[in-house]
């Protein structure tokens, strides 16, 4: 292969000189975000060139540690027979890197080998090595396009491809194995581009088989470059042949060294179902999907089948072109029957490996472009980088959740389809991301504590507390995450006063975090605990530090006092009197609050408590705080029920709306929710509950009234159909239940009156309607609840007496609690007897209120019409119910009062 005008050597040289500094410019551009824009997948990458040089081993084993990021099961990580652990991808790209960490690894063996430090230095090691790579692909796909183009076009192409593809966000941002395919491609092209030579025979080989070892879907576009290549190297093909066997065979003596198997850890690892996708959508997803469309986040990619025809016709170039469409043909077809989100990251990332054959493919059609064309070119190569820049600045997930949030959960791919849910239309919904990579996290769980006392082993069920502290760089971080066997645990964004860190770090800024949790549901045996941060709203949760502890086994009866004196914290015996009930539950309404002032629902497939599943939202804390209030000073819950405001006040978005599992960018989603369509029920409970600036609640009511029935009623969902995210619809796709009605007038009640008693009529008249029982069909505690709050506040609606009864097992003394207490707040009927009051309290709270563990509130349940059954309960509802039964009962409040608030501290 030859180049239709042979440079000179002056040419040469102005084009060696213009490739430089155009790598120059792109290691600039590329860590001008001052970020690490990484993912599970990269961290073997980012490790093992330590290992490496350190060590001599391509194992993980001697780095494990650090690699898996406080995880107990880390995916990134497969453990091998011979107790080894080894990376789930392969190891070509931390091999060839590896070089470029000796100055760091010279830093570490003079300043100290410590995971602290060595985390830190990494993570630095990675961005610049990744941007390093990307940098010098754009530099050679420059000498390539020059090729094919003159110095003017060359270098557009070249901008292109450095800042309007996914070179930018994967290759230059993160140890990906895409940024080395990347480079491995554009060196071959390079290669066979021009005249063949032992030499350039050699190398082309070794680089081809490089590329099906770093990355084995590569293997495609390996083979089809390397069809061409050997008719390219005529009597040489021999040495590309040997060349490419070496470095593929290399790879593969490690997969069975290792691993025991050819395909390596991928084979142990690999998902059966993983390319049983349908192939015609999945071609669609990949080329024009909004959430990960190559033409969507490179538009002047569109131009490519007009250049084929092109290409096709000179005869210089045909067979190359030939093999690179093939290649990226056979790729595409093959990643189509994948699940083509492809996990968490910025766009087509499964398509970023190919993309020098597209440009190689696409030169010939730009030098082609005159006029109107080639102003078009330049303006989809504009919007290209935007986009891309886009990612660089502001992508920290937010997108991903969304588009993993969908109809289907992670099993469904509807949202990647909404336009809506773009990635760089959803990203620049929030701030811009911190840029945190040269800042320095330092931090530690320092305690797990029970009742006062550190422990190592806990008896199930036992309120627990962990403790710690943390810091970026002098200041705390935004917030503090604790994982349970890596599972979100809770969250807290409260730092105080660590006198300790204070002085030995000399510094001001409040150190300390505290997390309560409670053991329950836990299975007893070894449990890790993890704790992460991140230095501020957007930034990646980086380690902190991870600590075990021990659930024991349900203890025999009469032996507890042996696990309390070996310093074990086992629960309180079943309480002996009213008094004492009232303080136990206090204490575990308190220890079950997250740090970040939320509790968690579970619910369940079926209208029993059997295998519940823990889950966030915002209903629960509102009508937790709704059924406190007002006694929470009597109970010591006053700091309690401020927290939760707070959390709720925080789940108000810039529309004025809320969600039922809270704020899209949460921690807690997807693991205990997803990023919701917001909804009438949560935003009229938040605001009259948090309430907030008056603006925004403006607001939040005209989208309401945007959603109001012709007959006076309220829908559920504040989005049209076709945005919904995380819904699945029943018979009616937005239905006006008779709860939600309820919780809306309560808003309106006091925001604005006119519009709350037009509400009362028409809920009034159709209170007996089948149509408005939706979420409360089987569940009728809350609407109970609920209409005597109406009656209070000014609307006389009186429940139809089916409504009123339950066949839900277990609940009917849920229901004998809640019309006891509207007796007690005059819903008429005769008053309460001490006796009656008495027997139920006791009823409930038998055994350390083993009733409501067995059996807790059932409070609500998704749309009986739709697809999933979901029944949602709350243990902490009951204990909440029966506090406020005991203290306006009129027994004794000071006995709850006095640790109550020892408890809620």
């Amino acid at each position: 292969m030859v180049q239709e005008t042979p440079a000179t050597p002056a040419q040469r040289r102005r084009d060696l000189r213009a490739s430089l500094l155009l790598g120059l410019a792109c290691l600039l551009v590329y860590n001008a975000n001052m970020r690490l824009i990484a993912a599970g997948d990269t961290y073997p990458a980012r490790y093992l060139p330590f290992g490496i040089l350190r060590y001599g081993s391509v194992l993980l084993d001697p780095i494990a540690g650090v690699t898996a990021q406080g995880r107990v099961h880390p995916y990134w990580i497969v453990p091998v027979p011979g107790g080894h652990a080894v990376s789930l991808y392969p190891v070509v790209l931390p091999v060839l890197v590896a070089p470029l960490y000796v100055p760091a690894v010279a830093y570490l063996e003079l300043s100290g080998w410590t995971p602290h430090r060595l985390d830190r230095v990494a993570r630095i090691m990675e961005k610049v090595t990744a941007s390093l790579l990307a940098a010098a692909c754009t530099a050679l796909m420059y000498l390539l396009l020059r090729r094919r183009a003159g110095p003017g076009d060359g270098l557009l192409l070249a901008l292109a491809f450095a800042f309007g593809t996914n070179t930018w966000m994967i290759g230059g941002q993160a140890l990906w194995q895409h940024g080395l395919a990347e480079l491995l491609l554009a060196g071959a092209l390079l290669l066979l581009a021009g005249p063949c030579t032992a030499g350039r025979a050699l190398a082309a080989g070794a680089l081809l088989g490089l590329l099906a070892g770093n990355r084995p879907p590569d293997a495609v576009l390996a083979a089809a470059l390397g069809l061409y290549g050997l008719r390219w190297a005529g009597r040489r093909a021999p040495l590309l042949a040997a060349a490419a066997a070496v470095p593929a065979g290399l790879v593969l003596v490690y997969n069975l060294a290792a691993t025991g198997r050819l395909g390596g850890a991928y084979w142990l690892s690999g998902d059966a179902s993983f390319f049983h996708h349908p192939l015609l959508p999945g071609i669609a997803a990949l080329l024009v999907s909004p959430a990960r469309g190559l033409f969507v986040f490179s538009p002047f990619l569109l131009l490519l089948p007009f250049g084929v025809g092109r290409a096709l016709r000179d005869p210089g170039t045909r067979g190359h072109t030939q093999a690179a469409g093939a290649g990226v043909i056979v790729q595409v077809l093959l990643y189509a029957k994948s699940e083509w989100r492809a996990g968490a990251a910025w766009g087509p990332r499964w398509l970023t490996d190919m993309l020098p054959l597209l440009f190689w493919m696409l030169a010939p059609v730009v030098v082609a472009l005159r006029g109107a064309g080639r102003l078009a070119f330049v303006l989809a190569t504009g919007a290209a980088i935007a986009i891309q820049a886009i990612g660089a600045f502001w992508y920290t997930g937010a997108s991903d959740e969304v588009i993993y949030g969908g109809p289907g959960g992670p099993a469904g791919m509807a949202a990647a389809w909404n336009p809506r849910n773009a990635p760089f239309i959803v990203e620049l919904q929030h701030p811009r991301a911190p840029m945190d990579l040269a800042l320095d996290v330092r931090g530690n769980i320092d305690r797990i504590d029970a009742g006062g006392r550190e422990v190592a082993a806990v008896a199930p069920g036992a309120p627990l507390a962990v403790e710690g502290w943390a810091l970026f760089g002098a200041h705390p971080p935004a917030e503090v995450v604790v994982l349970l066997d890596d599972r979100p645990l809770g969250r807290t964004a409260t730092f105080f006063d660590r006198r300790d860190v204070r002085e030995t770090l000399h510094t001001s800024s409040p150190a300390g975090w505290r997390l309560a949790f409670r053991a329950d549901g836990i299975e007893p045996g070894e449990h890790v605990l993890e704790a992460t941060a991140r230095v501020a709203e957007g930034g990646e949760y980086r380690h902190l530090a991870q600590r075990t502890f021990r659930v024991l086994a349900p203890a025999p009866a009469g032996q507890e006092g042996s696990a309390r004196g070996a310093g074990v914290a086992a629960g309180p015996p079943a309480p002996a009197e009213p008094a004492a009930a009232a303080r136990r539950a206090v204490a575990l309404l308190a220890a079950n609050q997250q740090a970040a002032g939320y509790w968690l629902t579970v619910y369940t497939g079926a209208p029993r408590f059997e295998a519940p599943r823990p889950e966030l939202n915002t209903f629960l804390v509102s009508m937790l705080v709704d059924l406190l209030e007002p006694v929470a000073a009597a109970a010591g819950l006053d700091e309690s029920l401020q927290r939760a405001r707070r959390y709720l006040a925080g789940q108000v978005e810039a529309s004025g709306l809320v969600r039922y599992h809270g704020r899209p960018d949460a921690p807690t989603i997807p693991s205990l929710g997803c990023a919701i369509t917001p909804d009438a029920d949560d935003t009229a409970l938040v605001w009259r509950i948090a309430g907030g600036e008056r603006a925004l609640r403006s607001r939040a009511l005209a989208a309401l009234g945007r959603y109001r029935t012709g007959d006076g009623l309220y829908r559920t969902w504040l989005a049209p159909p076709e945005r919904y995210q995380c819904v699945d619809p029943g018979k009616d796709p937005n239905p006006a239940d008779a709860g939600i009605q309820m919780h809306v007038y309560l808003l309106l009640a006091t925001a604005e009156p006119p519009a709350a008693r037009a509400l009362c009529r028409s809920l009034a008249r159709t209170i007996a309607e089948d149509r408005v029982w939706v979420y409360y069909q089987a569940a009728p505690l809350v609407p109970l609840l609920r209409a005597g709050d109406l009656r209070r506040a000014g609307c006389p609606l009186r429940l139809p007496e089916p409504r009123q009864r339950t066949g839900v097992p277990g609940q009917e003394i849920w229901l004998a609690a809640g019309r006891l207490l509207e007796r007690y707040l005059g819903a008429g009927g005769p008053a309460p007897s001490p006796a009656e009051t008495s027997a139920l309290l006791a009823a409930l709270s038998r055994d350390d209120f083993a009733a409501i563990r067995r059996s807790p509130p059932l409070l609500y349940h998704n749309d009986l019409t739709a697809s999933t059954p979901r029944y949602y309960w709350s243990a902490d509802f009951g204990y909440a119910l029966w506090i406020r039964l005991y203290l306006r009962s009129g027994a004794s409040a000071a006995s709850a009062r006095g640790s109550g608030a020892k408890a809620a501290s």
